[in-house]
């Protein structure tokens, strides 16, 4: 059995994760039947733009302070402090001069007003309190949870009221502003330490040497999660970005849960292990093997049942988006095969192997604006998608091996063996799962899932005996 502080931090952990992306994807729904989707479309390219700014800036202060042997540091966190406002300074200054050019991107010349508006977004979330990221070192997950939860809850439940003043694209960028607002005040409701600014040198090198390699990887990630949405909203139209956004909406919900999860959760458990190399090694081929099974279920679970969710839950406006959530849902499955590699390398303070596997992914961009040239539109945008995080898990696995004497040649033979199978039942399942017959699709959904779990756990002993080991040792 597992030791009682491990069980309620995985539990907390998970229930926190899962309220979070749920809140959020529940405001996506209720915005997406509230305004029209050619609006949810306009919507979507407010977020587009917010994601760039955040990823193409981010260090991953919050990473460092969970890895670092320093994290509990009271001048690594004031450091972080003034990192975090400077950072967000300079970021809603490149945002509100650019608004501009992004509306002209998205050919909505009328709209600068609204990109300039969210240049309050970066500023008010740079005075955010970094102690519920210091608690995770121990396991305690509860105060990160409610930060997470609480201001999706308000945002949610702010949507209805709001649309009853905006019942167009200005109802979601009122709720980005008011989730980001609450945010920041509940990081600093929740924290044990006052709210400090420091300056260290030596924290602030040990920052930049840690996150640059990950504010690069952002730049390629913002390609590898958005570019697909941005290629179809500046060249195909906002009604397709919306119909588009909403499928993918709907296979990124599980995908961020499970991914932020996994994350979270086998970490902090792999650095603590990083200096015995047999219980390292233990965890490693676990992480790999858990993402593995996360990635295929979420794939098998899409191809089967994605086009009835995404046509119940959005409404039927949507209902052209079911041609591609296959292909999006296969797209996130890899994307958390990929999740295990890059777990592996960041206990160890090795932050290059995601910026290098996301330059592979990064070539779907090619293939994504080559598909639109030629056209074959939001579908050849997909399975471009597709293709490039196959190649980014390939790389990331061929990177891994070539950092650490893991032995883990026998999972990549399961990797193979299970993203083939993966792929065709995606492939087989298109002609006959297009979300006409809801109760039937659902139900072979639940069957395809259970099939797939049960044949996971006969291909996962690592997993299960290092969860084991860490009861034992009672971590």
């Amino acid at each position: 059995m597992l030791s009682t502080n491990l069980f309620k931090s995985g539990l907390t952990l998970t229930i926190g994760s899962a309220l979070g992306a749920l809140c959020s994807f529940l405001r996506n729904i209720l915005v997406a039947r509230l305004i029209a989707v050619e609006d949810y479309g306009i919507a979507a390219t407010f977020a587009l733009t917010m994601t760039l700014i955040e990823m193409t800036s981010n260090l991953a202060v919050d990473r460092l302070i969970v890895q670092a042997e320093e994290g509990d540091d009271p001048k690594l966190q004031g450091t972080a402090h003034v990192f975090e406002i400077g950072r967000g300074v300079l970021s809603a200054l490149i945002l509100f001069a650019i608004a501009n050019p992004v509306a002209l991107l998205f050919n909505l010349p009328n709209l600068v007003w609204a990109y300039q508006l969210l240049a309050v977004v970066p500023l008010v979330r740079g005075f955010i309190h970094l102690d519920s990221v210091r608690f995770q070192r121990e396991m305690k997950f509860r105060p990160a949870m409610c930060i997470e939860v609480l201001p999706q809850l308000i945002s949610f439940g702010a949507a209805w009221f709001i649309a009853q003043e905006f019942g167009d694209y200005r109802l979601m960028l009122a709720l980005i502003i008011v989730q980001v607002v609450t945010t920041v005040i509940f990081s600093h409701l929740l924290s044990d330490r006052p709210y400090r600014w420091s300056w260290n040198g030596r924290f602030f090198k040990k920052i930049m040497k840690f996150g640059w390699p990950l504010m690069l990887n952002g730049v390629l990630l913002f390609g590898v999660f958005q570019a697909d949405r941005a290629i179809v909203g500046a060249a195909i139209g906002m009604e397709q970005l919306g119909w588009f956004g909403a499928a993918f909406t709907l296979t990124l919900f599980p995908s961020m849960v499970a991914a932020k999860i996994c994350q979270s959760f086998l970490l902090p458990l792999l650095s603590r292990n990083k200096a015995d190399h047999k219980r390292f090694v233990d965890g490693s081929n676990a992480t790999l093997e858990i993402c593995l099974v996360v990635g295929a279920i979420l794939a098998v679970a899409t191809a089967v049942g994605g086009p009835a969710v995404l046509i119940l839950l959005f409404g039927e406006r949507y209902s052209e988006g079911a041609s591609v959530i296959v292909w999006l849902g296969l797209m996130q499955g890899l994307r958390l095969v990929k999740a295990g590699p890059v777990i592996v390398a960041m206990s160890r303070g090795i932050t290059t192997l995601p910026l290098l596997s996301n330059i592979a992914r990064s070539l779907a961009i090619v293939m994504a604006l080559y598909s639109v040239w030629v056209g074959w539109g939001v579908l050849g945008v997909a399975l471009s998608a597709v293709i490039g995080e196959g190649l980014a898990v390939v790389l990331s696995f061929v990177l891994l091996h070539s950092k650490f004497t893991l032995g883990f040649s026998f999972i990549l033979v399961r990797i193979v063996c299970v993203i083939t199978g993966v792929a065709l039942v995606a492939i087989l399942s298109q002609p006959y799962f297009d979300g006409s017959k809801p109760f039937i699709e659902l139900s072979g959904a639940i069957a395809a899932v259970l099939v797939t779990l049960g044949l996971s756990i006969l291909l996962m002993p690592e997993f299960i005996r290092w969860i084991k080991q860490q009861a034992e040792h009672n971590v």
